[in-house]
């Protein structure tokens, strides 16, 4: 922990001239990584070839024989978004612009976390999965909430297989910690998306994929966990065909969680229950339905941190396990998800594709914050208790029906999409009045064990009733002007409206008719290599209020990129260089730390303009035939309108680095790995109680390493080790530092797995 005195540096450059020299100056990175590659070794294909039997077997022959696991087989055609059967990359992704593109003909940043990174990783949720994402901030807020960023902006876009799903983070209705045992893989597209999801939040936009039911033999995959703090976890996935032509097929995901963690007293748990079936009702047709139920467990979970400072004045530092709620604190929550897919090919070229979901999430917290508020000459610093018990609903009702084929024009082939989506979302929140007494504040901390009562909660009333609904067209396509050149152009036309009240301030915006244009230009350098540059527009309503309790404008802007993008032959290895700009109007910015009057803790926010400019390197796949890697450095300026820093508590600048190591030719079935996810220093602007006025609070850089090792014991069995933040280094992981985060201190955890 360290007081921030240095300025952050600013690039001057024009935004052109900029933009096209750090392009050049760092493709040779990426070229040099794929080319280097592409002559020392060739990876082995990922394309399979299925025996007469169904079973699938990677194309290498002539390998030294080794123990390795039954592959559970999939009938998925290759345009479906499926992983469970590749290594780090992905033939094509659909996030960015809704057409089957592969990662050189995707004008954007996209970074695909595959099914077999999620498991060298042994990411057991979402939060888990972004913390090791190239580009991506996660910052810890308290016990239940986490807050995502990319470009120096916060992430607010997240779909589960296309559609949109709000997240509503103040609320934590465990959607960050979403259980990724039910999901194939997660696309992340960097910059703006708002063709596809309206939205066009230029930070990033987050799609996780659903497993499906595309087995056509029977497999059942076992395991369990265990860390050293307690935790333990076990799961059970079931696939089988359930017709005799195995046309009809099923699919099941069972996965429970509980047990302790770093922090004193905190208990946290999951339980998941998913199914799925996916029945070829025709040749042409494949209809999919399924559910899923996740509840989420948080007991004695803290609320805002812990104290910034002490009595004295100087800046606080606890030990990581340090815990300031109560005993009887939980913020359980429970989501539940119902969806259902029509897939329809009329022909080899024309596809129709309808999506629905619907989604019930609920939270009923009951919460303690203390926080420091003012200074008492004899008694030092006085820390205030701020009691919350609340119920919140939401329900979500998602449509989408697209329209994909090519076709062919002035001698060349073609593709375009187009489709319409509707949304409605509907959040309500019931709030406890506090005891009419208030609570004693609290004078001394250190001894804190959260021995303290619980109180006689009041009267239940409804503080809240917002209504939010969404309708929009869409199309974009793929013009193959020349073999080399290609131009996407999308357009997409929006009508967004919120409606209700909260906390008493009536609810009532709209917009009509937003037109959200998207460009696109790529250009095959050779067979590897390939440039681009893209233009999205930026529309983006705002769930921040002002200090009158109005919602602020959305936010308009725009988001530029170029760069390079490159891959081996077979395209185990991709790479890809960004340079990107963002510019946007009335971003959501603290107002001096107020609060909203008669709005309990919210806080107050103002519009203010905003620019984001940097560059991101990524290299993913096969850099060998026994080596995978994903490798991702990013680094951004982000100022306000008269050049100051803003967003401080996002990391300028961040290096992901993580690789396992085939040994079977020394140790046969071992797999090793590892990583290193480092980040510099990041600060706030926080008020001393003590002093009264404003300064800076931070963290310095942190360097977190990791290990893993996986041992196939025989076909069936094997055993997986991870060690995170193997040094143990001590850090504080928030964005802001109104209270205090840390980050998980070193962790071992091990699993066993049986398939079958």
């Amino acid at each position: 922990m360290f007081t921030v005195t240095q300025n952050i540096k600013r690039h001057k450059p024009s935004t052109l001239s900029w933009l096209v020299k750090q392009t050049m100056h760092l493709s040779a990175i990426a070229s040099l990584a794929v080319s280097s590659s592409m002559i020392h070794a060739e990876p082995s294909p990922l394309t399979t070839t299925t025996d007469d039997s169904g079973d699938i077997n990677r194309a290498n022959s002539e390998a030294e024989p080794s123990t390795t696991l039954p592959t559970i087989v999939v009938t998925a055609d290759i345009n479906k978004q499926v992983t469970e059967n590749t290594d780090y990359t992905i033939p094509v992704a659909r996030s960015a612009t809704g057409l089957a593109l592969s990662a050189r003909e995707t004008p954007q940043a996209v970074s695909v976390v595959t099914h077999q990174q999620i498991k060298d990783q042994n990411s057991n949720n979402l939060t888990e999965v972004l913390k090791r994402a190239p580009a991506i901030q996660v910052g810890s807020i308290d016990g239940a909430r986490s807050g995502f960023s990319a470009r120096g902006f916060g992430i607010n876009g997240f779909q589960i297989d296309g559609l949109d799903t709000d997240f509503v983070q103040q609320a934590a209705m465990g959607e960050y910690g979403i259980n990724t045992a039910m999901f194939d893989h997660v696309e992340i597209v960097r910059g703006a998306t708002g063709l596809m999801s309206g939205t066009g939040d230029p930070s990033a936009n987050v799609n996780l994929i659903r497993k499906r039911a595309d087995s056509n033999v029977r497999a059942t995959e076992l395991s369990a966990d265990v860390d050293r703090y307690g935790y333990y976890g076990l799961s059970v996935d079931h696939s089988q065909p359930l017709s005799e032509s195995g046309a009809v097929r099923g699919r099941v995901v069972a996965n429970y969680q509980d047990g302790d963690t770093f922090i004193d007293r905190q208990e946290l748990g999951q339980n998941l229950l998913y199914a799925t079936v996916d029945a070829d009702v025709s040749d042409n047709t494949t209809v999919s339905i399924g559910a899923s139920r996740q509840h989420n467990k948080s007991k004695s979970t803290m609320w805002g941190g812990l104290p910034s400072y002490l009595s004295d004045g100087s800046k606080a530092e606890w030990d990581t396990s340090k815990n300031g709620s109560a005993n009887w604190t939980n913020w359980d929550s429970d989501n539940v998800y119902y969806f259902a897919d029509i897939d329809h090919d009329f022909n080899e070229n024309w596809n129709l594709t309808t999506n629905a979901s619907y989604n019930e999430s609920d939270s009923s917290p009951k919460l303690l914050y203390m926080y420091a508020s003012s200074v008492d000459p004899d008694a030092g610093l006085i820390y205030n208790l701020n009691p919350f018990h609340a119920d919140t609903e939401r329900k979500q009702v998602n449509v989408k029906t697209e329209l994909t084929g090519n076709f062919d024009a002035l001698g060349r082939t073609h593709q375009v999409i187009v489709g319409g989506y509707y949304k409605k979302s509907d959040l309500d929140t019931f709030t406890y009045t506090a005891p009419p007494d208030g609570l004693l504040p609290v004078s001394e901390f250190s001894d804190w064990d959260g021995s303290y009562p619980e109180p006689v909660w009041g009267d239940k009333t409804q503080s809240s009733d917002v209504t939010t609904k969404e309708k929009a067209i869409f199309a974009a396509t793929q013009l193959q002007l020349t073999d080399p050149l290609s131009l996407i152009l999308g357009s997409r036309v929006s009508d967004y409206e919120r409606s209700g009240f909260q906390y008493g301030t009536k609810v009532n915006t709209e917009s009509e008719h937003i037109w959200t244009p998207y460009a696109g230009i790529t250009y095959d350098v050779n067979d590897n290599h390939s440039l681009y540059t893209s233009y999205s527009a930026i529309f983006q309503p705002q769930s921040e209020r002002d200090i009158n309790g109005l919602y602020l404008d959305p936010i308009e802007g725009k988001n530029y990129e170029i760069g390079l993008k490159s891959e081996s032959d077979n395209g185990a290895l991709q790479s890809q260089v960004s340079i990107f700009r963002i510019e946007q109007n009335d971003l959501a910015q603290p107002d001096g730390g107020q609060t909203i009057p008669g709005a309990g803790l919210e806080k107050a926010y103002v519009g203010a303009d905003a620019t984001s400019q940097g560059v991101e390197v990524e290299v993913t796949g096969a850099l060998s035939d026994k080596l995978q890697a994903t490798i991702g450095y990013t680094h951004f300026n982000t100022k306000g309108k008269n050049g100051q820093a803003i967003n401080t508590g996002y990391a300028d600048t961040t290096l992901n680095l993580f690789a396992t190591y085939d040994m079977d030719d020394i140790i046969p079935n071992l797999t090793v790995g590892g990583g290193i996810d480092w980040s510099n220093g990041y600060y706030g602007i926080v008020t001393n109680p003590v002093t009264g006025r404003s300064e800076k609070y931070g963290q310095d850089d942190v360097t977190l390493a990791s290990i893993m090792a996986r041992y196939a014991v025989n076909e069936n069995l094997e055993a997986q080790l991870n060690v995170n933040n193997l040094f143990n280094q001590k850090y504080l992981a928030g964005e802001n530092f109104f209270g205090l985060t840390y980050g998980e201190p070193i962790n071992v955890v091990g699993r066993l797995t049986y398939r079958f």
